[in-house]
């Protein structure tokens, strides 16, 4: 008989702390792809579909509105990478530091006005969701997404067969917390489509508001079911 063992779970891989993120991470896809320049700045798979599509058509300047994101994007990366090894090694929160920069860059867009200087908004964004990528990439144990779809409704759709074939109630609830995960994200974009015409670039702030509020849900530690080996 397997014995739960009881640990401290790092907030950072809470459900909570998923739900909001991917929240966020649908609420700024719509922001750039509806008020800036239709750029999925957080989404980069469907920037490189659409830098193809606009690169056969010979539409140079739509290409180049596609490529920045996704160098960005790449070099948010690298750069958060670092962030997390400085700051580990000072023992300081390198997650708490990552979602201030986040806020501070989505702020910065406030600034910027829309048209050709969208671009740089887009930058600042396709940053903000490769720190978001990096930093928040669990689960409960379990790898997920906060900033696209595709592999959680993989790994959600698995663990419902599972569940279903060995009639096991925690798969289950693996399950579910996938599918929940994509409900928030597909409300994030519902979120800010209801809100981008009566505030434009201010409709930001409701993003940074959410991140604020998972800076302080990370110094949260809780006592949970140590499950994450079983049932996989």
């Amino acid at each position: 008989m397997n014995i739960l063992k009881l640990r401290k779970e790092e907030m950072a891989e809470s459900v909570i702390m998923a739900l909001l993120l991917a929240l966020v991470g649908g609420f700024l896809d719509a922001y750039t792809y509806v008020l800036r320049g239709g750029v999925f700045a957080t989404m980069q798979t469907g920037n490189m579909i659409l830098l193809v599509i606009n690169g056969f058509n010979l539409n140079w300047t739509k290409c180049f509105s596609y490529l920045i994101p996704l160098l960005v994007f790449a070099v948010g990366s690298v750069l958060s990478e670092i962030i997390k090894d400085v700051f580990k090694k000072n023992k300081v929160g390198w997650r708490q530091t990552s979602l201030i920069v986040e806020v501070l860059m989505l702020i910065g867009t406030i600034f910027i006005p829309f048209g050709s200087a969208s671009i740089y908004a887009n930058c600042l964004i396709s940053f903000v969701a490769a720190i978001q990528v990096n930093g928040f990439n669990r689960m409960r144990g379990h790898t997920f997404f906060t900033t696209m779809c595709t592999g959680n409704l993989r790994t959600g759709s698995l663990f419902l067969y599972k569940g279903i074939r060995k009639k096991e109630t925690e798969l289950l609830i693996k399950s579910l917390r996938y599918f929940a995960v994509i409900i928030f994200f597909m409300l994030g974009v519902l979120i800010g489509i209801s809100l981008f015409e009566s505030m434009k670039q201010f409709s930001i702030l409701i993003p940074c508001a959410i991140l604020i509020v998972c800076y302080f849900i990370l110094y949260i530690k809780v006592d949970v079911p140590d499950s994450t080996k079983n049932n996989e």
